[in-house]
């Protein structure tokens, strides 16, 4: 026992040593911070991070290096911290993140960043983390929560009502589907479309709304007038969005065909409008739906087209899981999201491909068998433009994740070729040695 304790005291007495280093160049930290700020008063455009040392109570020892670290809170397959080597002018540092040429992180995003400072003598001294949500300052926000639910609005007294429309949604997905919000989420709601465009840089002139799918965040315009009907089912809808975003979230490459995508968020409004109603009814009368597998990439902008393309989508998915059940819809899900193409996955799951499921559809609404090619042409959705309208009656495009977009780089210069286009010279060169030794030949045989 004696000798136990003798080693145990020893083992303390060794770690005790090797802590005492780090404690002691705490101790000897060569600066004092100040202040450790960040500026957002001109959000979206530019942030600025500020540091000062306060060089009274600091050693003599001055700033040789100074790095930022900076990174935005986000569900990502890749490491994106930032350290920004920052320029040293004496003890007031600051360094402007511009974000005119990488795209803006939304509001409800958070950033968090720390300095390291090193002087002359290799010491060094790293700041304690410190955090920023940012925020839309134009407006008075007011805000109502649910579980894993914040929404946020400034006109008129809509949160509540939007808010019960968020909630109704996600009990459809987790009920009908079994797919629960991973995540919290922010939902935005902008008294007009253009208060909303304003703070995201590169979106659409004609954008209503913007999912940030990385960041939970769902940017929205809707006008009070309007939120106690359409604002009912669009909020359900692009929140679906986000949710199987979530759910089927993919490193790997994998995505969802867009009559899937949609025919989900539509499912999650509830019990189908008059207009989708309308829409079917009219399909099916003048033959009006398209191939399924037309619809694994883009919809038609035209308004008819598109109305038909939403309609038969949500149908689709309503036959899927009301005659499959959930546990074959989530499993579709996640296999998309393992990277099987759709034709791939849908064999994996039910035991058909996309034409398959449309001539099950077909004959589950009563309608005629179509001729189908021996060999179709895949659609690769992932090759289709994301910004897709959404939540008739009014066109909503959400490009989901429109920060991400940057400027696009200059143009690269065309290849100079130098003056005279000296690359023709070597030739220019040996045609003269050539013509020479003709002539001197020419002259021998003349002598």
């Amino acid at each position: 026992m004696t000798s136990r304790v003798v080693v145990c005291f020893l083992f303390l007495l060794l770690l005790r040593g090797t802590a005492a280093p780090a404690s002691l160049q705490a101790q000897s930290a060569p600066f004092s911070v100040q202040t450790n700020e960040l500026d957002d008063s001109r959000y979206p455009r530019q942030v600025t991070f500020r540091l000062a040392v306060d060089a009274e109570t600091s050693t003599a020892a001055s700033i040789a290096q100074a790095t930022l670290h900076y990174d935005v809170s986000r569900a990502s397959c890749l490491e994106a911290a930032a350290a920004v080597p920052v320029a040293v002018t004496g003890d007031s540092l600051a360094w402007t993140w511009e974000m005119v040429r990488s795209g803006n992180p939304p509001p409800g995003a958070t950033v968090t960043w720390s300095w390291t400072l090193t002087d002359a003598d290799g010491r060094s001294l790293t700041t304690p983390p410190q955090s920023h949500t940012f925020s839309d300052g134009r407006y008075t926000w007011q805000t109502v929560e649910a579980d894993n639910l914040k929404l946020h609005w400034y006109e008129g007294n809509v949160g509540p009502g939007l808010l019960d429309a968020a909630v109704s949604g996600l009990d459809r997905l987790e009920s009908d589907m079994g797919i629960q919000l991973q995540d919290d989420v922010n939902l935005f709601i902008y008294g007009s479309s253009e208060d909303m465009r304003d703070v995201v840089l590169y979106i659409q002139e004609w954008a209503g709304g913007v999912a940030f799918s990385d960041y939970n965040v769902i940017l929205m315009g809707i006008p009070p007038s309007l939120a106690g009907t359409w604002g009912q089912d669009v909020v359900p809808h692009e929140l679906a969005h986000l949710v199987v975003a979530q759910y089927g979230r993919s490193c790997v490459g994998g995505s969802r065909p867009n009559w899937l995508e949609e025919g989900l968020a539509v499912y999650a409004e509830g019990e189908p409008s008059p207009d989708i109603e309308a829409d079917i009814k009219r399909g099916m009368a003048d033959s009006a739906f398209e191939p399924l597998r037309s619809l694994n990439g883009a919809f038609s902008a035209h308004g008819p087209e598109a109305g038909i393309a939403y309609s038969q989508s949500y149908s689709t998915v309503a036959y899927l899981l009301e005659t499959y059940g959930r546990e074959p819809m989530q499993q579709l899900i996640l296999t998309l999201a393992a990277g099987q193409s759709t034709d791939a996955a849908l064999e994996a799951v039910y035991g058909f491909n996309v034409d398959g499921l449309e001539q099950e559809w077909r004959a589950h609404m009563g309608l005629p068998s179509r001729d189908i090619p021996p060999t179709p042409t895949a659609i690769n959705p992932a090759a289709i433009p994301t910004i897709i309208p959404e939540g008739l009656p009014v066109s909503l495009p959400t490009p989901p994740a429109a920060a991400a977009t940057a400027v696009p780089p200059a143009t690269a210069p065309a290849a100079n070729p130098g003056i005279c286009n000296l690359g023709l010279v070597p030739l220019l060169l040996m045609g003269l040695i050539v013509f020479k030794r003709r002539r001197d030949w020419s002259k021998t045989g003349e002598h």
